[in-house]
């Protein structure tokens, strides 16, 4: 019951995570909203429990979420690093107690054609105290049907789009079977849909 309150209340936020964003791009408040009409929000807790050698392990690897963004609340113990997209340094995030940490998602990037970018993130270990992290991945997916493409507003000719339109549910399922299979070539990303000059 517990979970479900969290989920309930963490979905409305992200609701008005996602109006203010779109305000800030220019856009009406409810201009995401029909990407989400047939979706589902997932909450997961994560353990990393104390590693004796954090350095020969991660408790996530690098990536960037599969989702439009996702909401993490974690406690007092850092374990979350995002990588600089200017040099590649990793970088720690501090821990806030009872706020939220957003992270946007391979859709996000697409809509706002670049200007925000999926997060590329990992979670690192610790050897002395474990760690736990609530994470609302805010609509894992936009509806499986939606095609997810830079928003009508956000393009020009200045700024032509950066994406070519594609279908959110193949993306997904193709991205989540690869997540489980040896491949000798790298994992579907979001680039493959990006436009070539």
């Amino acid at each position: 019951k517990a979970c479900e309150a969290y989920g309930r209340e963490t979905t409305k936020l992200a609701f008005k995570v996602l109006e203010t964003i779109a305000l800030a791009l220019g856009l009406p408040a409810d201009r995401f909203d029909p990407y989400f009409e047939e979706t589902m929000t997932i909450v997961r807790l994560n353990h990393y429990p104390p590693c004796p050698s954090p350095e020969l392990a991660l408790g996530k690897g690098p990536h960037v979420d599969t989702s439009a963004f996702t909401l993490l609340s974690t406690d007092e113990v850092s374990g979350l690093e995002v990588r600089r997209k200017s040099d590649g340094e990793w970088l720690r995030v501090s821990p806030t107690l009872n706020s939220f940490i957003f992270v946007p998602g391979d859709a996000f990037q697409v809509w706002t054609n670049d200007q925000y970018n999926g997060l590329l993130h990992r979670v690192v270990l610790n050897s002395q105290q474990g760690r736990f992290s609530f994470i609302t991945l805010f609509t894992v997916t936009p509806s499986y049907h939606a095609i997810v493409e830079p928003l009508e507003g956000l393009v020009h000719e200045e700024d032509p789009p950066k994406y070519r339109p594609f279908k959110w549910g193949e993306y997904l399922i193709t991205r989540s079977l690869n997540n489980y299979m040896k491949l000798d070539k790298p994992v579907l990303q979001i680039s493959a849909y990006k436009i070539r000059d």
